[in-house]
């Protein structure tokens, strides 16, 4: 009995430790953000204010906020509509070498994206595509793979029998996609949606080389430039610049959670 409380207590003291770590990076996050004069210690704000708020959403800041959202959420929804335009086939058509496709843009999702940045740059100059379009196109391109595959699969979860049910009553492919596919495989569009936002939202290499000034730069190029800027450390902008930086992937979360948790669950016919 004994030995059981004190084995309780040694558990109870190592979980509080670690939740102390866990929470001390925000803690400094949140103390250093609302101090106007911040020197980067952990400590209670000398001067509270939100001015660093104000600076890290405004002027350059606020620009790059938003070139970030128009990166981010231009690759999750270009991803999302390639990926639904060539996954509902395989998914669904007999094509010959299919198997050998999917192996293939499993081997390619494992390449870094740093062995295949020369040529994509390349043609990208070539295009003219330096610029917000030309990232979004390649953050498309590297992401593919893993959009394809997934949405392939959720395909593969709708029952047949009910796309064959609407063909009988005079629907064409395009409402049955539309109607009836898109609506149950939306757990699958989320999923995909969702984790392709979140890694085009925290891209930095491509951004950084085919945006190149200042006004094209995202938040994840932004952050890395704030550091040093004019020879010093602005801890109170940089923490304030990282809760902003962090807040849209943390909102579209939650907007999308109920679509999140159904995961890969399947869909039943009633007999």
């Amino acid at each position: 009995m004994q030995s059981g409380i004190v084995h309780s207590r040694l558990t109870a003291l190592a979980l509080t430790f670690m939740a102390i770590i866990w929470v001390s990076p925000f803690t400094w996050l949140l103390l250093n953000a609302f101090d106007t004069s911040s020197t980067g210690q952990l400590a209670w704000p000398t001067t509270p204010g939100v001015g660093n708020f104000v600076a890290a959403v405004s002027g350059d800041s606020g620009r790059q906020f938003i070139n970030s959202v128009i990166i981010a959420a231009g690759t999750a929804t270009l991803s999302v509509i390639v990926g639904i335009a060539a996954g509902y086939p395989l998914s669904r058509l007999n094509i010959p070498g299919r198997n050998a496709f999917l192996w293939a843009l499993v081997l390619l999702r494992m390449l870094p994206a740093v062995g295949v940045l020369v040529p994509i740059y390349f043609a990208a100059q070539r295009a003219g595509l330096l610029n917000q379009l030309g990232v979004i196109l390649a953050l498309t391109i590297l992401n593919l793979p893993f959009t394809l595959l997934l949405l392939k699969n959720f395909f593969d979860t709708v029952p047949i029998e009910i796309e064959e049910a609407a063909y009988v009553e005079g629907a064409s492919l395009w409402q049955i996609v539309t109607f009836v596919v898109l609506p149950l495989s939306r757990a699958g569009i989320a999923v995909v949606w969702f984790f392709t936002f979140t890694s085009a939202w925290n891209e930095f290499l491509l951004p950084l080389i085919f945006a190149r000034v200042q006004d094209a730069f995202p938040m994840s190029v932004g952050l890395y430039a704030a550091f040093g800027r004019q020879g010093a450390i602005n801890y109170g902008f940089l923490a304030a610049y990282s809760i902003i930086y962090a807040a849209p992937a943390i909102a579209v979360y939650f907007l999308l959670r109920r679509n999140l948790n159904t995961g890969f669950a399947g869909v039943g016919v009633k007999g």
